[in-house]
């Protein structure tokens, strides 16, 4: 018996809804995670808020966001595909390579850290956002990630690191802060996932320096620590790419 059981999660079937997503989400077996037949497909961001699969021109334009602002509304920016020409599935690993930097108000302190927070969404032909059922029965995206960015430090050389895969070891020694309009590239890992985007239908690419919809009570509310990142400006380079 192969050890793998994968959900497959296809259409809109709202969230919270048992009985329609067990009528509709099919369940396959496979002998390995990641699986070994997945194609890994690079999107590159650009600045017209897009996220293509062809290279674009080189560019030092920037995309840019306050830090935190508004607890209920927090600034961010969104990158969409093309409408998917066939449908197409998405299971295993996601990374979002993005180049960021970070800069200070002017008469205020300034931070030397930034948190970025990364998440992936589907929407139909519409432009309705497809959610699926968190752990507490609430609206989730597909999937989210996120990374403070002094930890950003990767060991290639490590036997478990993969390009889709960044391994950390965390150590204090590894902490490197985010100077002020220095870029620093980061590889920002979304947990593993599955979806079925539809023909038609788009994913989009959400950065943020907080929480957004999809959290639940898992949130990074503590004040005190997230109280110093309150004056950053967030920018980053476009020509990044996330892998999927």
């Amino acid at each position: 018996m192969p050890p793998i059981d994968v959900l497959l999660r296809k259409g809109n079937q709202g969230f919270n809804n048992p009985v329609a997503e067990v009528a509709a989400f099919s369940r396959r077996k496979e002998n390995e995670c990641p699986i070994a037949r997945t194609q890994y497909t690079r999107f590159y961001l650009t600045t017209n808020n897009k996220s293509e699969t062809k290279i674009p021109s080189p560019s030092e334009e920037i995309v840019s966001y306050k830090a935190l602002g508004n607890v209920d509304h927090p600034q961010l920016v969104q990158f969409t595909t093309s409408p998917f020409e066939a449908e197409t599935e998405i299971t295993g690993h996601i990374m979002a390579h993005l180049g960021v930097s970070r800069s200070g108000i002017p008469g205020q302190n300034s931070p030397s850290d930034m948190d970025i927070f990364v998440t992936l969404r589907h929407f139909d032909v519409q432009g309705k956002e497809i959610f699926y059922t968190g752990s507490m029965g609430d609206p989730v995206p597909v999937v989210k990630g996120w990374l403070r960015v002094s930890l950003r430090k990767v060991n290639e050389n490590h036997p478990r690191h993969r390009a889709y895969l960044p391994y950390r070891e965390y150590r204090k020694a590894n902490v490197q802060d985010a100077e002020a309009g220095k870029v620093c590239p980061v590889d920002i890992e979304l947990w593993p996932t599955n979806g079925i985007v539809g023909k038609g239908n788009t994913l989009a690419l959400e950065v943020s320096s907080r929480d957004t919809q999809g959290t639940g009570i898992f949130g990074h509310y503590d004040p005190d620590d997230r109280s110093v990142f309150a004056t950053i400006c967030c920018r980053f380079k476009p020509n990044t790419d996330m892998d999927y």
